[in-house]
């Protein structure tokens, strides 16, 4: 009985089996068709593109955007002058091209407009100068900190050149160009921050400051007057400079430091002091703060005999420190005693300088007496006539 139950099964699926092979070949004929149908189909919509005048192969673009229009008022192409000057995009170029044509055509003769325009852009220029400085120096990675290390590195070298036994006017300061040498890199960056930072790190406000030149030329094509940088700087690069030093100011620690010195001497008034003797001080004080020295303190005593010796000396035409039969005093120290002055002093004579200023680089170009202008003195009187000039130091140590 088992047997001949199986036997119906098996030639059941025989069956089955060759039923599917025989559909095989008509499945892939049917797809095949289909494939026909399809490129068919892709040929005549192609031909019909083609009678239409169309591209069939050309690939569809996504819309433009639409062109940027420019505001309808004056107040708004102030604004888009504003907002896209500095704007590298064509269309922004282009929108304050023709909101400057714009204003001009709107102000003509209208002197209110013209005034009102000129006001809204007000101080605009120089707050970009400003803004430009500040992405200028944030670029370029210099800081104060940075600046401070060329002083912090360079300071005891140049002290060592000044100080060095071998640099003396016995000579003719045979080693001034070593002096010269050390002191330099703390001349750039004590009086010059900015360009320093622009020879040694790449600090460039030159580019910024043309395009804010074009900014000026710009609006004076709107209102001449807004074309004009502040009194005293002929154009963007030199306001730029000076925002820059105020940012890069290496000289706040020591001017904070020595500010009651500094300002108790600008306050001085009386005897033979005169403003000229002041600038030297103040000149003086400025080169001892570059080397890391603290100020010295004008001493009106000092003054009177300084500058009665500087008057005698101009009167016999005779540079010396010791003078017998001078009124004032034959010696330094006797002329500081007559004058007032109690202690010990160190003595510089010199003619030829036109100013205060001439008056401390002639001494730096002069070995013992440089070296005495840097002492550690915490006093100074100084005094003029003419070309010839006297300084008495005092107070801490009379120097080498």
């Amino acid at each position: 009985m088992a047997r001949s139950r199986l036997v119906p099964t098996l030639k059941w699926i025989v069956l089955l089996l060759v039923m599917l092979v025989m559909a095989a070949p008509a499945l892939s004929a049917q797809d095949d068709d289909d494939d026909f149908i399809k490129e068919l189909r892709k040929k005549k919509a192609r031909e019909k593109a083609i009678a239409e005048g169309k591209d069939p192969d050309a690939v569809e673009k996504p819309p433009e955007p639409a062109k940027p229009k420019l505001p309808p008022t004056a107040s708004g192409w102030v604004s888009t002058i504003q907002r896209k000057w500095d704007s590298d995009k064509e269309t922004d170029q282009q929108l304050v091209k023709e909101a400057v044509e714009a204003l001009k055509g709107a102000i003509g003769e209208d002197k209110e407009l013209a005034a009102k325009v000129a006001e809204d852009f007000k101080g605009f220029k120089e707050k970009e100068a400003a803004r430009a400085v500040d992405d200028a120096i944030r670029a370029s990675g210099v800081t104060v900190d940075r600046l401070r290390t060329v002083l912090d590195e360079n300071r005891p070298l140049a002290l060592k050149a000044i100080m060095d036994p071998a640099y003396t006017e016995s000579d003719g300061c045979k080693k001034q160009p070593e002096v010269d040498a050390a002191c330099k890199p703390l001349f750039e960056v004590w009086r010059d921050p900015v360009g320093y930072a622009a020879e040694h790190f790449g600090l460039d406000l030159a580019a910024p400051a043309a395009k804010l030149d074009a900014l000026a030329a710009t609006l004076g094509e709107i209102v001449p007057e807004l074309a004009t940088w502040p009194e005293g700087f002929d154009g963007a690069e030199a306001m730029m400079r000076q925002k820059g030093a105020e940012l890069l100011n290496v000289k706040e620690k020591e001017y904070k430091a020595n500010s009651g010195v500094l300002e108790a001497n600008e306050a001085l008034e009386g005897g033979t002091l005169t403003d000229e003797d002041k600038r030297h001080v103040r000149v003086l004080n400025d080169y001892r703060m570059m080397l890391g020295k603290g100020c010295v303190s004008i001493n009106l005593s000092l003054c009177k005999a300084t500058t009665g010796h500087s008057q005698y000396m101009n009167k016999i035409k005779k540079l010396a420190h010791n003078i017998p039969g001078e009124p004032g005093g034959a010696t330094p120290q006797a002329r500081a005693k007559n004058a007032g002055f109690a202690g010990s002093v160190a003595e510089n004579c010199l003619v030829g300088a036109e100013n205060g200023d001439q008056a401390v680089w002639q001494w730096y170009g002069a070995a013992e007496h440089h070296r005495n202008m840097i002492g550690n003195h915490s006093i100074i009187g100084v005094g003029h006539d003419g070309a010839y000039w006297t300084q008495n130091f005092s107070g801490g140590g009379r120097g080498r």
